[in-house]
């Protein structure tokens, strides 16, 4: 790269330094607006000047809330309080549902249920996903429905996700239809006119609001705005390379300007997921550098199906995609069981004899490896006195810090069950014992040395019975999935 490197790779958060700079001193302003186009730069912007307050305040404190009705009032009301305890405070409202218009998308449903899915008992959790699911209601014209599967047949048709209405309808009737005397848009615009600077601050973030929302307007005009939304793929791809280079500077490695153009090269420009592969790039490089050639293999690998993607969708239960992904591996020329770390596979793949052979046996031991894994975690787990049982699902580094070593030294009245594996695997273990009771995990074993038995003797063909395996466990269609 020729000249200075960090003149080409601009500060992508340059956008925000009004915000920042203004929550440095009093009085503050009274409201604050950052949005953008994407999830991950609007949090680390948020992020940035909820950091750069608590540096200037040590003894002020910073206040989130989400971004659903209540949770407008309440930080209005927030805000507007003099603190007890702190000399300043800064609330932040995350505000991305409030100023979306009456828009409504598959998506919306499937990832509010799956979340729910994931909550289990958490009532705190399901309360806030239950409000949510009733601003979805309000979206599809259902909000003044007191019949919560009605509510919820009319969301899941709107866009065609009626199998799932029954999951809706248990959310909906956790959160029972309100009066609607004002919206949450509402709420913000009636403090934006009568807010004044003070030892408070209100900072309204929002991923892609509705430029026709009335509060958006308002906020984008009243408020001291900050926008990190970028102006065209040319632009995302700019702002990548920034914060790549920038990360790289972080890790202390170098990276080939090529590097970030081929990451960016498929149209993926979400943030999130170009430093997720940039971070595997830099964990597998040889040496300090990552070359231009390690992200084309890294590419090149995620076109390429492994074992392990196929055993991963089994245990998630996602058993259309792993016959997909069964029907790929089976037919073409080569096998590699695991999908290598960092993009880097030091030995070349196995080649096939008759298509299916060198496939079959390894695909069926990896499935029963991870299922045994699953079970043996499923048993940990049970072990574990009740109180020390996580109420959620924990992550990763929680999981290896505090919950590994407790299940790895059971009660001296329980026999020891073996975990073996490196913590990341048997975190991803953990993660879908949720998702399996202790029955079906044993039906699964015992149907997978079916299989085994089956091929050997001669009784079936590997593949037609794999296949079965797999769609004997799935969710019928109109029924809620496990």
């Amino acid at each position: 790269m020729a000249g200075d490197p960090s003149a080409r790779f601009a500060d992508p958060f340059a956008a925000i330094t009004r915000l920042v700079d203004a929550v440095r001193k009093a009085p503050l302003p009274p409201v604050l607006f950052l949005s953008g186009d994407d999830e991950w730069f609007v949090r680390e912007g948020s992020r940035r000047v909820a950091a750069a307050f608590t540096a200037a305040f040590a003894e002020g404190e910073v206040t989130i809330y989400d971004g659903t009705r209540d949770a407008a009032s309440e930080a209005v009301a927030d805000v507007a309080t003099v603190a007890l305890f702190s000399t300043n405070r800064l609330v932040v409202l995350e505000a991305t549902d409030l100023l979306h218009g009456k828009k409504l998308s598959a998506e919306d449903v499937d990832s509010l249920l799956d979340e729910a899915a994931e909550a289990g008992g958490d009532k705190r959790a399901l309360a806030r996903l239950a409000r949510r699911a009733r601003m979805l209601a309000v979206t599809a014209g259902a909000g003044s429905e007191t019949d919560a599967h009605e509510a919820a047949r009319k969301v899941t048709g709107r866009v065609r996700r009626n199998s799932r209405a029954d999951e809706l309808a248990a959310l909906l009737d956790l959160a029972p239809p309100e009066p609607e005397d004002q919206s949450g848009g509402d709420i913000l615009l009636e403090y934006l006119r009568a807010a004044r600077p003070g030892d408070n601050a209100l900072l309204v973030c929002a991923v892609s609001p509705d430029a026709d929302h009335p509060a958006a307007q308002a906020l984008s005009k009243r408020a001291l705005h900050g926008s990190l939304a970028a102006a065209g793929d040319e632009a995302r791809r700019a702002r990548l390379a920034a914060l790549g280079f920038k990360r790289a500077m972080e890790r202390n490695v170098v990276v080939d300007p090529d590097v970030y153009e081929i990451l960016c090269s498929r149209g993926r420009l979400a943030a999130r997921s170009f430093l997720a592969e940039l971070d595997r790039l830099v964990a597998g490089a040889k040496g300090s550098r990552v070359r231009a050639e390690d992200a084309s293999r890294l590419v090149s690998d995620e076109k390429k199906e492994y074992g392990s993607d196929f055993v991963d969708a089994a245990v998630k239960r996602q058993f259309v995609a792993a016959l997909h992904l069964l029907d790929r591996l089976m037919t073409s020329d080569d096998f590699t069981a695991f999908r290598p770390f960092g993009g880097k596979e030091e030995a070349a793949p196995a080649k096939k004899g008759p298509k299916g052979e060198a496939a079959f046996f390894p695909l069926l031991g990896l499935l029963a490896g991870e299922f045994r894994r699953v079970l043996a975690m499923k048993a940990a787990l049970a072990q574990l006195p009740a109180g020390a049982r996580p109420a959620r699902r924990l992550d990763y580094r929680t999981f290896a810090d505090r919950l590994l070593p407790s299940l790895k030294s059971p009660p001296q009245s329980a026999p020891p069950i073996p975990l073996d594996g490196h913590p990341y695997v048997l975190h991803k273990a953990y993660l879908a014992s949720f998702d399996w009771s202790l029955s079906e995990l044993i039906e699964a074993m015992k149907g997978i040395a079916k299989i085994d038995e089956g091929v050997k003797t001669g009784t079936g063909d590997g593949r037609d019975l794999l296949e079965t395996f797999l769609l004997s466990r799935a969710t019928p269609p109109g029924e809620p999935k496990r």
